[in-house]
């Protein structure tokens, strides 16, 4: 794979105006930390200083910036970070890997690996489990029996995906993912004036749709019945838990300590922060966002920023928190309209 390129073959690519000389280059790197050789990125007036301080050869900038670097070659685009997301696949090396199963690998006989699959070492895959092209199985994974992994998909060390599950073409499952779990469902029972726990098992399954990227030991539970299912291109970071029967629509985010309840459901666009938990049965609609450790009951008008708990519109929120840091010193003062020592 190509690991240089000039500065026009990337102007071209990211759609960028080119300043000063079209220099080879063979990486990207931090501003303190690149070489002449290489190229970073100034994503606002604060960095300037910085970006004039850096050997970088070469600077991403947004429009407007590149006067402030007139001995600099300098791509100058409209949105800084989506050029560096586009730009960075292309230096990525995601390294080298040999097609075929591992002898240290335990396959069923009635498995379906195409030829170009790679399949590490101590992992099991099951009865009828069907793997396609340039799939990635590092070592020490888990596929049960009936699941469906689809093109170029990744699973990293210690990945289990329970029987059912399908993973669509392209996605990304970190180390420690967990797809397909039974969902935490238990019914109660009265006995001698307590309650006994009963297991209500599970018969759906876990579906993640194309370019999915589940974060580092985050876990997707199976439905009790259908499906829970995960939209293209939805992003998962690390430790999230994701209930059964949830539905989550297209290019989401979902950042981690996220936890969403059983039968939620996230429209198409949706961005939950840190910590946010969703109640069960709740909706957020579409190109919604709910700020970082706050709680959604209930539903999330499309397009709406929400914050708090239960959440709340986040103007009515940051309102909200001003007066309630005040309300001691209010209290003194209503006491004293009140007439009260």
């Amino acid at each position: 794979m190509k690991r240089s390129f000039r500065l026009t073959e990337l102007a071209q690519i990211i759609g960028a105006n080119l300043h000063g000389e079209d220099l080879e280059i063979k990486g990207i790197n931090a501003l303190p930390l690149a070489k002449e050789d290489e190229l970073t990125f100034v994503d606002s007036l604060r960095r300037v200083d910085a970006g004039k301080k850096s050997r970088a050869g070469a600077l991403l900038v947004p429009l407007g910036l590149s006067e402030y670097f007139p001995e600099k070659s300098v791509l100058e685009v409209k949105d800084v970070r989506v050029a560096l997301a586009k730009i960075s696949k292309l230096f990525y090396d995601p390294g080298t890997f040999s097609p075929g199963i591992h002898p240290f690998s335990v396959v069923a006989k009635s498995a379906k690996i195409h030829p170009t699959a790679t399949i590490g070492p101590f992992t099991y895959i099951g009865e009828g489990v069907e793997i396609g092209e340039k799939v990635i199985v590092y070592p020490f994974c888990f596929i049960g029996d009936f699941c469906r992994i689809e093109e170029e998909t990744i699973l990293y060390p210690h990945v289990v995906l329970y029987p059912g599950t399908i993973v669509g073409k392209k996605c990304i499952l970190h180390a420690g993912v967990v797809l397909g779990a039974d969902g935490f469902g238990y019914a109660q029972e009265p006995v001698d004036g307590g309650y006994r726990n009963l297991k209500i098992f599970h018969f759906g399954r876990t579906r993640l749709e194309d370019e999915v990227e589940v974060g580092a030991n985050s876990t997707i539970d199976r439905a009790t019945f259908g499906e829970t299912l995960v939209g293209a291109g939805t992003k998962i970071d690390n430790l999230v838990q994701i209930g059964h029967n949830v539905r989550i629509g297209k290019e989401n985010i979902l950042v981690s300590h996220t936890a969403i309840g059983g039968s939620a459901i996230l429209e198409d666009y949706v961005m939950l922060a840190g910590q946010v938990g969703v109640a069960p049965q709740s909706i957020i609609r579409k190109g919604a966002r709910v700020a970082a450790k706050s709680g959604v009951v209930g539903e999330v008008p499309e397009g709406t920023e929400v914050a708090g708990i239960p959440a709340i519109k986040s103007s009515v929120w940051k309102r909200a928190v001003v007066i309630f840091e005040k309300l001691p010193e209010i209290y003194k003062e209503l006491k004293k309209l009140l007439g009260r020592s």
